[in-house]
């Protein structure tokens, strides 16, 4: 069935790697969630003997996000590849699988769907790899596998790298937000540099009308007795088809990126949030010109 639309789709294959555990300081609301001062980046960033090198994520944009608060050794670069912002967690609770329901989770005209369920139906596969099958166990339609390391999950994301069949790929990184839970600063930054190094091959292997989505459910700051923390989250989106990105400012949901997803393949007529792919399509026809 799905070979019937991928010529009606911005982006034949999306790839979505949550960098689960990486906040970037504290949100606006961080005060009801005892998270004030919280800056998981920046922290592991202080701690990091000489400076964190996260090459790949700064080429992307990291840096650019926090133009006016920098990090040492992820500065802005002039000319980001990716696109960039900032998601702000709109659910009034904060446990570890808050973030991960509001990206994925929406109202459909009946009841309650989910991404992940309304590709499939709609014919497009969905691989999905991470170390929480709590909540992936409903999700039967899709290809799942329960991982415990970060190079575990980047593992099946380079399988699918290799396979040409449109759809979508959602992996989530445990190791970070291991580390964070059990206030291992250098753990975390360890973590953090080698996931950096995967990504690397990601964004080579790419194909033209790929999507890349770098994110992040939840953050959790080392310094921190108390995780989740309440914290910005990154959002760094990339295609090699596109002109060098911009910055997407603050979105007040994290289920922008599960509307994006939907409205790139055609396959729900609402969402919870606010689709980005207008901005990067539009934009980047601009900056072509």
């Amino acid at each position: 069935m799905w070979e019937e639309g991928v010529s009606h789709v911005a982006f034949h294959r999306i790839f979505v790697v949550d960098f689960a555990g990486l906040g970037l300081g504290e949100a606006s609301d961080a005060n009801r969630f005892q998270s004030v001062g919280a800056d998981t980046l920046g922290h592991v960033a202080v701690s990091w003997p000489g400076q964190l090198k996260l090459p790949t994520l700064q080429q992307l944009g990291l840096g650019n996000i926090r133009i006016d608060h920098p990090v040492a050794g992820v500065e802005p670069v002039d000319h980001p590849l990716g696109f960039y912002g900032r998601l702000h967690m709109a659910a009034q609770g904060n446990r570890r699988p808050t973030g991960l329901r509001e990206m994925w989770d929406y109202t459909g005209e009946i009841r309650t769907e989910n991404v992940f369920t309304t590709l499939t139906a709609a014919g497009y596969p969905v691989t999905l790899a991470g170390p929480f099958l709590s909540y992936l166990a409903t999700q039967t339609p899709a290809s799942r596998y329960q991982v415990g390391s970060n190079q575990a999950s980047f593992r099946i994301l380079y399988e699918r790298l290799n396979d040409p069949a449109s759809g979508l790929t959602y992996i989530s990184l445990p190791e970070m937000r291991f580390a964070g839970e059990h206030q291992d600063l250098m753990g975390f930054g360890t973590a953090l540099t080698a996931a950096d190094h995967y990504l690397e091959q990601v964004v080579h292997d790419m194909g033209a009308n790929d999507l890349l989505i770098v994110t992040a459910t939840h953050a959790a700051d080392p310094t921190f007795g108390l995780t989740p923390t309440r914290e910005y989250l990154p959002l760094l989106v990339y295609s090699p088809s596109r002109a060098n990105g911009f910055a997407l400012g603050i979105r007040r949901t994290l289920a922008d990126v599960g509307a994006t997803i939907l409205e790139n393949y055609g396959v729900a007529a609402t969402s919870a949030g606010h689709s980005l792919l207008n901005e990067i399509t539009v934009a980047s026809r601009i900056l072509c010109k």
